[in-house]
């Protein structure tokens, strides 16, 4: 006797998927499915009109003259490797002119932007400065640098000497041509000097002066000068100084103490707001309200070191130490270092992360001809600026693109990646990661397609491209779905 019997067998299902569009990277809006639009990690790549591209780089700095031309600057002086970097402006006898200033642990420099222009001669300090501001004084531009010991340094052309000798001043700002100063030592309060001298911080109602907090936000951290009125930061929250030339008419009022340690250097006046970090994310605040600014970079500034930000042209720029931890996708290796730059744009909603560009310091350039960003880093001699170049002193960066947790909505079934086409000019690698075991695959431009063959439940997949210009197109992913008969 005979009996029929029943196997339960696979039937494929085949379907192409767009892999994705490209438009940035958000952890929360990463997809389980394909086309997975968001990447949960990604450095070294922009993201434009749906193609990664090469996004944010360095090249060497230029200044342009008023005779529209560009003159490079001498290298960075030996012994400023490490030094902080200020911009701003001097004057003469023939006028205004625009700086750089270097501060090292013991001695300052500058040098001024122009034709044929060095580095000055070595001024001893004793310290190293952490605050600059410009200052207006009887027609006379001058530079105030504060931090690194007691005593506000004056910088003018012929230069420079101390004031509030007594006074160990670790950030400053103008406002209503008084200069507002936190002071080491006297954290829980903030000082500030005659009306329209920086020279004097006599204590008087007539002079200069220093009003107390309660303390219960913590030592007083930074002052800004926003919209009419001086922004007091401090540890665990913001007040709000309303100050004028008479400091009888004065008032203080607490206008937010709900969010976590607020870093000092991350504070910054960005057009209509001010934006800031703290250990829990970052935040911004109109003078008023203050409200999360964007939550792409909660984990990255979790436990990061060494934060600094400032702010130009739309975008505001976070410099700050992070080594990478997620071992199975740890292609930075020890050339690369932990060194990251975090770039928002505030007008377009984006978020691009740089790895490797070793940045030491940063600060704007605000001059009549050009706005832009200048940096100390480690991969060149001379100093450098932030532009759209996708390449670091002309050498192209390692970038990195990834999504995770790809089961296209059918977790117990079994898929069969099948090939990916795609029309490119740029060579890369893609990683397809089933369950748990990577295989790599190259994108040839002189190709239209590449056979996979890899099978799993769940996928994990990530790009990785170091050509010179990169621009990476979406393309298709073909699929069967393995289902089992019933």
């Amino acid at each position: 006797m005979f009996y029929e019997k029943k196997f339960s067998v696979d039937k494929p299902s085949r379907k192409r998927f767009r892999f994705s569009s490209f438009k940035g990277m958000d952890i929360k809006s990463s997809a389980n499915t394909l086309p997975c639009d968001y990447c949960v990690d990604a450095y070294n790549f922009g993201f434009e009109n749906n193609c990664l591209t090469g996004g944010s780089g360095l090249k060497k700095f230029r200044y342009i003259c008023v005779d529209g031309k560009e003159y490079e600057l001498p290298p960075v002086p030996e012994g400023y490797e490490n030094a902080r970097i200020f911009c701003g402006k001097l004057s003469d006898e023939n006028g205004p002119y625009e700086c750089i200033i270097l501060s090292a642990e013991d001695k300052l420099t500058y040098i001024r932007l122009g034709e044929g222009q060095n580095w000055a001669p070595d001024t001893a300090t004793g310290r190293q400065f952490t605050s600059a501001i410009g200052y207006l004084h009887e027609n006379t531009d001058l530079m105030l640098l504060g931090g690194g010991g007691e005593g506000l340094y004056i910088m003018s052309a012929e230069g420079g000497q101390y004031a509030a000798d007594a006074l160990a001043i670790t950030d400053l700002c103008t406002h209503y041509e008084r200069v507002y100063a936190v002071v080491d030592g006297a954290r829980t309060s903030v000082w500030f000097s005659d009306a329209f001298d920086p020279y004097n911080w006599n204590v008087s109602l007539d002079e200069g002066g220093y009003i107390s907090l309660d303390g219960s936000l913590g030592e007083v951290l930074r002052v800004l000068s926003f919209e009419d009125n001086i922004y007091i930061f401090c540890e665990y929250g913001i007040y709000r100084l309303t100050a004028y030339a008479d400091q009888l008419q004065f008032s203080i009022k607490r206008v937010h103490c709900d969010c976590g340690r607020i870093f000092k250097d991350t504070i910054t006046v960005c057009g209509a707001l001010i934006i800031f970090v703290t250990g829990d994310g970052v935040y911004s605040m109109d003078g008023y309200d203050v409200s999360r600014l964007t939550d792409r970079l909660d984990d990255l500034v979790d436990g990061a070191e060494r934060l600094r930000a400032l702010y130009c042209d739309s975008r505001y720029i976070l410099s700050f130490d992070k080594a990478y931890d997620e071992s199975l996708y740890d292609f930075t290796k020890d050339n690369d270092g932990p060194n990251v730059l975090a770039i928002i744009d505030t007008e377009k909603g984006t978020v691009e992360v740089c790895r490797g560009a070793e940045v030491r310091d940063m600060c704007v350039l605000a001059g009549a001809r050009q706005n832009c960003v200048v940096v100390l880093s480690a991969l060149s001699d001379n100093i450098g600026e932030l532009d759209g170049s996708g390449v670091f002193f002309n050498e192209p960066p390692f970038r990195y693109w990834l999504i995770k947790d790809i089961d296209f909505n059918e977790h117990v079934n079994k898929k069969y990646i099948i090939g990916a086409d795609y029309c490119t000019d740029t060579p890369f690698v893609m990683g397809v990661v089933a369950d748990g075991k990577a295989k790599e695959y190259y994108f040839d431009p002189a190709k239209k397609y590449v056979a996979i063959g890899a099978s799993g439940l769940c996928f994990d997949f990530y790009i990785k491209c170091s050509a010179l210009n990169a621009k990476i197109k979406p393309f298709g992913l073909t699929v069967d779905f393995l289902r089992r008969n019933k």
